[in-house]
């Protein structure tokens, strides 16, 4: 029994924290403390920091006089670099993983400076074989940038001048005010805005050029702001034209020939044109300021020719007889409004309006052609205005844009004269969807 408390007080002698100075020591074996970090040590007192008293028995211990020399000595080479300056106030050395993978990193190095040049002769030693996505972006420099549109602001002006003159030769050669205009609108076309800003989103395949925020200057638009979405899906499916066809022309189906392509595209989109213009469901929607017919290839061009003025003059004694029908109208309001009044004179003394410029369009397999139509020429007869050839690949744009350009120009002019056809009537509802 006085064995087991013997090794009882020796243990707990051992392992108690109430010891007194005298029983504590420090033990062979015990875990040291690691030091406190010294953010900034005084130099002056430097040895007499690290030199601590110890006890002679570490003091003499020959592994720990060694590790005592080694944290109060530097390497030479880092004492050559740091010369006078405290090693706690030098930047800490970025890891060896960093340091390996400097060259990855092409644009900066561990401080954040730039070495583009110097990653790129690391990189690429040899010359001969250097690859760079980046290599063809080329920032434009500004004086190049206004060049480029002085040049383009040339080409502009030289074309308006082109145009001009040609529209002088025209007019003395008998041609239309009107159809002068159509041909030089056409002409221009790629030299100036045509289409409103709103639609740059659903066209951004066509160049910026061709696009203003000024409505004024875009011709190809809707006179009704509530048409701006139909007639951006009208024009979009007006670019179709070109590619159906060719698709006609490589597969010969027996309906939906090229020509046929031809005719229906310009057919539905002068229906959204006259839905735009309120023109589709009143009695105005028989009048037109253009004809369309479609022959096969093999039709001769005389025969074509003459088809289509046959159709053109039925078409003027049509506006004639609209234009006397407007002239009764308003005699008839005038005396009706004329009872217990002094007299007034009749409208129908005016003689109104002249007859406008018709048109006509000629599909003959992949050729489209646009004829104008003088009414009050001595001899009925048809002039080109434009030809285009839609089976060629690479000019969709443009001739759909010149289609776009004609029944817009056509439905401009019907609205000028609106007030002077007769009376619009309003027919049954249809699916006004295009």
């Amino acid at each position: 029994m006085a064995i087991i408390n013997h090794l009882k007080d020796k243990l707990w002698s051992y392992v108690s924290p109430r010891k007194t100075p005298s029983q504590r020591r420090d033990k062979e074996f015990q875990m040291r403390a690691p030091p406190l970090p010294q953010l900034k040590p005084i130099k002056a007192h430097r040895r007499s920091t690290m030199t601590e008293a110890r006890s002679p028995a570490e003091e003499s211990t020959p592994d720990n006089a060694l590790r005592r020399m080694e944290s109060l000595t530097l390497k030479d080479d880092q004492m050559a670099e740091m010369g006078d300056q405290d090693p706690a106030e030098l930047p800490p050395s970025p890891p060896s993983s960093l340091e390996s993978s400097a060259l990855e990193r092409a644009y900066t190095d561990v401080e954040g400076e730039l070495i583009i040049d110097d990653i790129a002769n690391a990189l690429n030693p040899d010359s001969e074989g250097e690859w760079d996505a980046n290599e063809d972006t080329v920032v434009l420099d500004e004086a190049d940038y206004l060049e480029a549109q002085r040049q383009a602001a040339a080409k502009r002006e030289l074309q308006r001048q082109r145009q001009d003159i040609q529209g002088r030769e025209l007019r003395a050669a008998g041609w239309t005010e009107d159809a002068v205009f159509l041909f030089q609108k056409l002409g221009m076309r790629g030299f100036e805005p045509l289409l409103p800003a709103a639609w740059y989103s659903d066209f951004s395949f066509l160049p910026v050029d061709l696009f203003t925020h000024n409505l004024d200057k875009a011709f190809v638009k809707p006179v009704n702001p509530d048409q701006f979405s139909r007639g951006s899906k009208a024009l979009y499916r007006l670019f179709e034209v070109g590619g159906r066809v060719r698709d006609a022309v490589a597969n010969k189906p027996p309906i939906r020939t090229p020509e046929w392509q031809i005719r229906y595209h310009i057919q539905q989109y002068n229906k959204w044109a006259q839905i735009d213009a309120n023109t589709y469901h009143n009695t105005l929607r028989t009048i037109s300021l253009f004809d369309i017919i479609a022959v096969r290839k093999h039709v001769p061009a005389a025969a074509a020719e003459a088809r289509m003025l046959k159709k053109l003059t039925k078409r003027a004694a049509q506006w004639r007889a609209a234009f006397e029908v407007r002239r009764t109208q308003d005699a008839a309001a005038a005396t009706r409004g004329s009872k217990g009044k002094a007299p007034v004179v009749s409208s129908s003394a005016d003689p109104g309006p002249d007859l406008p410029t018709l048109y006509g369009v000629v599909a003959c397999h992949t050729v489209m052609a646009f004829v104008s139509y003088d009414v009050h020429a001595k001899t009925p007869m048809l002039r080109t205005v434009a030809m285009f050839d839609l089976g060629q690949d690479g000019y969709d744009v443009w001739n759909s844009l010149a289609i776009a350009i004609f029944v817009c120009h056509c439905r401009n002019r019907l609205l000028e004269l609106r007030e002077f056809l007769p009376r619009a009537e309003v027919l049954e509802s249809s699916d006004d969807d295009v």
